[in-house]
């Protein structure tokens, strides 16, 4: 099954926490996961080497094979290019998200 999660909060928000636990558990079922991170939810990604990091453990998400992409308008206007994000993550146009929303089976949106 293919399982698709919009997210939009950024990481001390608990609905990071629960996208990452939904997308974990589903990765390990072995579903195909992808996330779609827009608006303060592209900050989930940004590599952060502060001793006190606040971080999403998204990077671990990577490592199981979820894919992760985010809005390339909203990391734009935020400053963000592909140095500074985590390897694996790729910038995608809205046009990509509305395609990733028809081929998934079930589609979740935390807004």
């Amino acid at each position: 099954m293919k399982i698709g999660f919009l997210l939009h909060k950024s990481p001390e928000h608990q609905d990071v926490h629960t996208v990452k636990r939904l997308a974990e558990g589903f990765a390990d079922m072995g579903h195909d996961v992808s996330i779609f991170l827009m608006e303060d939810g592209v900050y989930n990604v940004v590599v952060n080497t502060s001793p006190r990091k606040l971080s999403a453990g998204f990077d671990s998400l990577i490592a199981k094979g979820v894919k992760i992409a985010l809005c390339t308008y909203t990391a734009e206007i935020r400053g963000l290019s592909q140095p500074d994000l985590f390897d694996g993550v790729d910038f995608h146009s809205q046009y990509d998200l509305s395609k990733l929303v028809n081929e998934c089976d079930r589609f979740l949106s935390f807004l």
